[in-house]
Order: structure tokens, then C-alpha cells, then sequence
């Protein structure tokens, strides 16, 4: 994928397709989207548990957009239904969609997509730009700026758990119908 060709087609896309963002109550919250990185094993591992731990939490959807930088570790990878594995064989040049794994995320309007990628990938951009979600939060980076709703400033900490823990607490928390 030609990033600077790309990204400038994501804006595009973003302009000629206009959506108004709306924030879902925390407790109200019926589908969810998070886009995260199988870099590597420690930070993967935690993501994956926090995706079972909101499916745990009674939320009704909550698919996991996850992107691999190996070929071999995208082919060998085996989740749930509600995984959509991707890669950057999983789109053109141009930045289009090409898997059938994500053919679901233009069709799908989540209540809530949180993006655990940091940024890491130009494929997980596309994946934000792309979707139709309501509300979408992540860290804070001025190049993704046009891509997310919500973002909080980690202030050089890269630890993805910090991240998890005030992407959770602010979204799911803070944000409730009997809040003051």
C-alpha cells in the first residue's frame, strides 16, 4: 500500500462520506469494534483479554479487528467468528478493502470502535476510516487526528494498558445515563 497515496484517499473518503459522531452511554453500549496489533506476544495478549473481558460484560457485539505484520502469523492465526484478522495482502495499493474477513465493517455501525493500534499500521487506519462506527476513541496523535472522535493523551507512555484502563474508564465509567 502507497502510504502517502493512501492516506490522502482515506481523507477523501472521510470528506465525500460525512458522519456525525454520537456518543452511546456507557451503559446503553450494544456493539462494539477494537482495532489492535499482534506485534507482540505481551501486548497482543493483553488486548485479546480485554476484548473477552467486554464480551464477558454482556456487551451484544464486540468484534476484534486484529492486524499481523507476518504473512505466516496472519495464515496461522485461528479465532473466534467474531475475529477479523487482517494483514496488508487484505488490501490494494490504494487502500481498498480486498479480504472477505472485513467485509462486515462498512456494513456494521458500532456503537463504539476503540483503537488499541497506536497507530502502528497505515491497514489499521483504513480500518477506522472505513467503518461506520458512531464514536471512535484512541490515543492521541496528530497525523490520525481526521480518524478519531475521542483521544487521550498517554504523554510518551506506551504501555497499552494504561491505555486500555482510561479508554475503559472514560467510555464505559464516566459516560453513564444517571451520571451528573
Amino acid at each position: 500500500m502507497l502510504k502517502p497515496l493512501a492516506k490522502y484517499l482515506l481523507k477523501q473518503h472521510l470528506k465525500n462520506h460525512p458522519r456525525r459522531p454520537s456518543l452511546v452511554h456507557g451503559d446503553l453500549i450494544d456493539s462494539m469494534a477494537v482495532v489492535g496489533m499482534a506485534d507482540d506476544d505481551q501486548s497482543f495478549g493483553v488486548v485479546s483479554e480485554y476484548v473477552k473481558e467486554l464480551r464477558r460484560r454482556g456487551i451484544k457485539t464486540v468484534d476484534f479487528y486484529v492486524g499481523f505484520k507476518s504473512k505466516k502469523l496472519f495464515e496461522d492465526y485461528k479465532g473466534s467468528l467474531k475475529d477479523h484478522p487482517f494483514h496488508s495482502s487484505s488490501f490494494s495499493w490504494m487502500g481498498n478493502i480486498d479480504s472477505t474477513d472485513l467485509d462486515s465493517l462498512e456494513s456494521t455501525a458500532y456503537d463504539i470502535l476503540i483503537d488499541l493500534s497506536q497507530g502502528s499500521v497505515m491497514e489499521a487506519d483504513v480500518i477506522l476510516a472505513k467503518s461506520k462506527a458512531k464514536w471512535k476513541a484512541g490515543s492521541k496523535n496528530s497525523d490520525r487526528a481526521f480518524l478519531l472522535d475521542f483521544m487521550i493523551d498517554m504523554k510518551e507512555d506506551s504501555d497499552i494498558r494504561n491505555l486500555i484502563h482510561h479508554l475503559d474508564k472514560y467510555l464505559m465509567n464516566f459516560n453513564k445515563m444517571n451520571a451528573a
